[in-house]
């Protein structure tokens, strides 16, 4: 089993470990020793424990950096990485090789489903590094490679719209509730809602899907004229605008 370090010990990380725990022989490092400990033992992993924050690299050791991009300063490396890969959000490839030397360097881009192998993970980097970075980021889920020009709407789109649809399911089962509904009953109907809708998503245009309940002057096309009327659609673009600036 392939060996891979995996700095961090946060939420991400925690949902990428889960991802990958079975394929990858993950140790773990960090800031703090006992947080480290803990998050190996609820995973069964192997902690690395670091002497002044320095991780020291053999030949052939991959990383994957889990980390606020702050804290990036606060670690030492030494020695030379066979591969860099990185979650950092808004950490160019070039800021990357200015930290940490290594023969190839790839930024990623997962999502929370990543902790149930559900993840679009958006690439970029060195094509030398693309398919072993295809080979961990496609065990949690799937993988996109894109320019690094792009990244910055990638993530908006794929890391940080998942908080967008969390916004609607939660409007969704209040509005279940304002007009009636108990909490547990509307929450049962949209949480299959979201699950149905996703497998129809991968087969079909969402344009199809709306024509196929919308029949003229029906209930559907009402409540769609009162979002459209909101402008429902441009409160999304500006919000994948605002995610895409800050990233």
């Amino acid at each position: 089993m392939k060996s891979l370090i995996l700095l961090g010990y946060g939420k991400m990380a925690k949902a990428l470990a889960q991802g990958l725990r079975s394929k990858y022989q993950l140790r773990v490092c960090g800031r703090n020793p006992a947080k480290v400990q803990s998050f190996c033992d609820e995973l069964n992993l192997t902690p690395l424990f670091l002497e002044n924050s320095t991780i020291s690299f053999k030949e052939d050791d991959e990383i994957l950096l889990c980390i606020k991009p702050y804290a990036l300063k606060e670690f030492y490396f030494h020695g030379k990485a066979k591969c860099v890969y990185s979650i950092l959000n808004a950490t160019k490839i070039t800021a990357l090789r200015d930290a940490i030397e290594s023969q190839h360097y790839v930024r990623a881009m997962p999502n929370i489903c990543a902790s149930i192998g559900q993840s679009i993970t958006t690439l970029c980097g060195d094509l030398e590094a693309q398919e072993e970075a295809f080979a961990i980021f496609d065990s949690i889920g799937k993988s996109l490679w894109l320019e690094e020009k792009h990244f910055p709407l990638a993530t908006a789109l794929g890391g940080c719209a998942p908080a967008f649809l969390a916004l609607v399911a939660e409007s969704l089962i209040d509005s279940g509730v304002t007009y009636g509904l108990t909490r547990e009953d509307s929450t049962q109907i949209v949480r299959t809602l979201f699950s149905g809708f996703a497998s129809l998503l991968e087969q079909n245009h969402p344009t199809l899907l709306k024509e196929s309940v919308m029949s003229p002057g029906g209930s559907t096309a009402q409540g769609v004229a009162i979002l459209e009327k909101h402008a429902l659609k441009n409160a999304f673009l500006e919000a994948i605008l605002a995610s895409k600036n800050f990233a």
